[in-house]
């Protein structure tokens, strides 16, 4: 996005991509990435080693992230992969809006701190952001009828209607809460014109090129342009700068199985790793050059969070036919709105079109209730459940406190030398009461009529929503960027991705990234025009 919107401009660009291409054989499932993350049996200090690992990884996949975090269920598993496109090339398409109250906790809930931005300052770049990912969702009539939809949304296709399952399960839920069908960034229109097939690989790969993804619709466009530059398997390994000047004067950069590094300078630089890398970036900076980064230094890693979650299992007392379109494609919105003063979080429910913790289809519940030593009759009975079972993810705001943190491993680093992440993260006293308030809830909803079984199948942070950290703010001494996503130290440094956040919200991030990144193209201090948004 950032390239493209430069080279608009006229500007020579740089793009310095840590990782390579992501090329997946569609045939051969061994070189598609997965979501597999890993602790080591051994923990220091009371942290773990965290590593994304699957069969075969090592010979397809030689930088896959790491980090280190406190012990489970509430430490953080990064679970990203670093290459050309960046995290659009492993997500569901997902893209809500953050609810406008988001942007204000502390006035409405009496927690966190407000945004140096309303809703209503970013709702324009949501609009632009909605077209340029190409989203699909629910039109105005149809919005009008839910319970709660505080958005006025321009799509630009029809969504993705709610399955049988969503609605046998809506059936069972009755007026506890209301499912509405969720936003994706994906072409919903036939599949011989590139539409969604439903194969449920958005994550790894998707066949049909119906989901957006950077790589596939951002670099065709640019990559013959003669203004443009890309180093693959290149890290930044070190941000140089001037206090004084308040500005970068240059980075470190190191190329895989190339010994020496190398310095580069430009006349503006921007972040584009997400919020964890961006963090651990600025940290390892300030070890390696013995500087401060400036005043705001003191919030680098502060703050940190991200979206936790608690599944279970649903088992009905009547055929549902899971694994029927996408992977998912309704949610419960209306528990993210609480009565004003409220210090909890918001809570979204999802529902999934079947039991994840088993797998897609029957035979691979088969060898998972064979590998748990059921056999016979029994074996049977377990089988007959596939088409009744299905799992829901329960999605809570955690709040960002001082104490929640992203900080450099003292030991391990990385291929380039880079010392990995170490994350603090834990439940504050707040996000106590969220969990016991979504605790409630689900027990309500495994006591309804129509549920033969419910429990819950596991609990956690998650990996891929990386939050805050850089916070935005009015000045230095209360956060790292300003209202545009520019360094309030450095005048030519912009530090995009989620690191600005100053809540996690119970939505999905990526949309709200894409409309800051937009309004940081678009500030007067960069002086560009016409941005291609």
């Amino acid at each position: 996005m950032t390239a493209k919107a430069a080279l608009a401009q006229g500007k020579s660009v740089l793009v310095i991509e840590r990782g390579g291409e992501y090329a997946p054989d569609e045939t051969d499932r061994r070189t598609w990435w997965k979501e597999s993350v890993h602790s080591s049996p051994a923990q220091e200090n009371g942290y773990l080693h965290y590593r994304n690992s699957f069969e075969n990884e090592r010979k397809y996949f030689d930088d896959l992230v790491e980090n280190e975090s406190g012990l489970p269920p509430w430490s953080f598993k990064y679970n990203m992969w670093y290459g050309i496109g960046g995290a659009s090339q492993m997500w569901s398409g997902m893209s809500w809006r953050l609810a406008p109250e988001d942007f204000q906790t502390e006035t409405y809930y009496g927690y966190g701190k407000d945004w140096p931005i309303s809703y209503a300052d970013i709702a324009p770049f949501y609009d632009r952001a909605e077209q340029f990912l190409e989203v699909a969702g629910p039109a105005g009539e149809t919005r009008q009828r839910f319970k709660y939809w505080p958005w006025d949304n321009d799509f630009v296709y029809p969504h993705f209607p709610l399955s049988y399952l969503d609605n046998k399960f809506q059936t069972v839920l009755g007026d506890l809460g209301e499912l509405v069908p969720q936003p994706h960034a994906v072409r919903n229109r036939p599949a011989d014109e590139g539409g969604c097939v439903g194969a449920k690989t958005c994550v790894s790969y998707c066949a049909a090129r119906a989901i957006f993804k950077g790589n596939e619709r951002i670099l065709p466009e640019i990559m013959f342009n003669d203004n443009l530059e890309i180093l693959f398997e290149t890290a930044v390994t070190c941000l140089n700068w001037d206090i004084d000047a308040a500005r970068i004067t240059n980075v470190t950069c190191k190329t895989h199985g190339e010994d020496q590094p190398f310095p580069i300078e430009a006349e503006t630089f921007f972040l584009c790793g997400n919020a964890f890398e961006n963090i651990r970036l600025i940290k390892y900076s300030e070890a390696q050059t013995g500087k401060s980064f400036g005043q705001s230094s003191q919030w680098v890693g502060r703050c940190f969070s991200s979206h936790a979650s608690v599944t279970y299992t649903v088992v009905m007392n009547e055929d549902v036919f899971p694994v029927r379109g996408r992977p998912t494609h309704g949610s419960v919105i209306e528990w993210v709105r609480r009565d004003p003063g409220t210090r909890e979080g918001g809570i979204t429910l999802e529902v999934w079109n079947n039991d994840f913790t088993l797998g897609y289809g029957p035979w691979q519940h088969f060898d998972a209730h064979v590998q748990q030593g059921h056999w016979g009759g029994h074996l049977f009975n377990l089988l007959d459940s596939f088409e009744r079972r299905f799992c829901i993810s329960m999605i809570f705001e955690t709040e960002m406190t001082a104490e929640k943190r992203l900080t450099l491993s003292p030991h391990a680093v990385d291929k380039f030398g880079i010392p990995i992440g170490r994350v603090d993260l834990g439940l504050s006293e707040m996000d106590e009461r969220t969990l016991a308030r979504l605790e409630e809830l689900a027990a309500e909803i495994g006591a309804r009529d129509g549920i033969a079984q419910f429990f819950q199948n596991g609990r956690g942070i998650n990996g891929n929503h990386p939050l805050g950290g850089l916070r935005m703010s009015l000045s230095a001494e209360t956060g790292v960027v300003n209202d545009r996503c520019r360094s309030h130290d450095f005048r030519n440094l912009y530090i995009l991705g989620g690191g600005a956040f100053c809540s996690t919200g119970s939505f999905n991030p990526t949309l709200t990234i894409t409309a800051m990144a937009i309004r940081a193209f678009e500030d007067p201090e960069l002086g560009w025009n016409d941005v291609p948004y």
